[in-house]
């Protein structure tokens, strides 16, 4: 969200101090020091944000979440959903989400990260931290730093293989936009999803492109657009997807391909030469 002359909600609009800067410097006083939370404090802090949710007054909803950062500051998920409705600037985005992410790890303690490693989905504990990840890793993707969002999405798998949050398939895009085959080979192995799911199949005639094996290429485009005749346009450049994204979708639907437009475009885009070879290639 990018901040206009006279966008500061919700901020004081005469303070000369950024938005962003009042941000980082509350960010930093939690994490240098960090305040003990009872249970009641938290228990309310979640309440707390949970009406901040429900309500549709957005000064209401932020009276909410000072009250519950009031009982818990280093809820991390309160931090999340301010930000989402602040105006703050996009060259503030990534600093604030690193600071959540260290105020989270902390939180959690180093014990409790290195004993749930592998399942940190399965702990109410550790979810918030996964939930920072992820923000962190598409505002970066956002932005362009493909390397610091594929570091997060490989944390996030460490963390949890069973990938609850659905980012394996944009870990899989940014790896082969960035030219690292062997990785995206490790990801393909651990997640046999080709001819299933529509970021898969046509990550792999990606792939099998940049291995310069046209043969493996034909036949890996021949299973993609059995599985999703739809994304083949979009990477053409020949049709535009929409601007939202979808709620749900079936597998195989038009809805699936816009799911994973964006990451596929991306990648794609990385090597012109393969779109002039997608675009040479006749449908049978």
């Amino acid at each position: 969200m990018s901040i206009g002359p006279n966008e500061t909600f919700p901020f004081d609009p005469a303070s000369n101090t950024h938005p962003g800067d009042i941000v980082l410097t509350m960010l930093n006083s939690i994490l240098e020091d960090p305040r003990e939370v009872t249970d009641d404090d938290a228990r309310e802090a979640f309440k707390l944000l949970e009406q901040a949710l429900e309500t549709e007054d957005m000064e209401e909803s932020v009276e909410f979440m000072l009250k519950a950062l009031d009982h818990d500051p280093s809820n991390v998920d309160v931090h999340l959903e301010f930000l989402d409705i602040a105006c703050i600037d996009d060259s503030y985005q990534i600093p604030i989400l690193e600071l959540l992410e260290k105020i989270a790890r902390q939180k959690i303690g180093e014990l409790l990260f290195q004993e749930n490693e592998g399942h940190f989905w399965g702990l109410v504990e550790t979810r918030p931290y996964m939930r920072v990840l992820e923000c962190l890793a598409t505002e970066c993707h956002y932005q362009g730093d493909l390397n610091k969002a594929l570091l997060c999405w490989e944390q996030m798998l460490k963390l949890n293989a069973n990938d609850n949050q659905g980012v394996r398939s944009s870990l899989l895009l940014s790896c082969l936009a960035l030219g690292k085959l062997k990785k995206a080979d490790k990801i393909f192995a651990q997640y046999d999803e080709v001819g299933s799911s529509c970021s898969f199949s046509w990550a792999m005639v990606l792939k099998r492109f940049l291995e310069q094996n046209d043969e493996l290429a034909v036949q890996a485009l021949k299973t993609a657009r059995r599985q999703n005749k739809y994304m083949e346009s979009f990477i053409k450049g020949t049709r535009k997807p929409p601007m939202e994204l979808p709620n749900h979708y079936a597998i195989g639907s038009r809805e699936e391909a816009v799911s994973c437009v964006d990451a596929m475009t991306i990648a794609w885009n990385q090597y012109p030469e393969a779109i002039h070879w997608l675009k040479l290639q006749k449908k049978k």
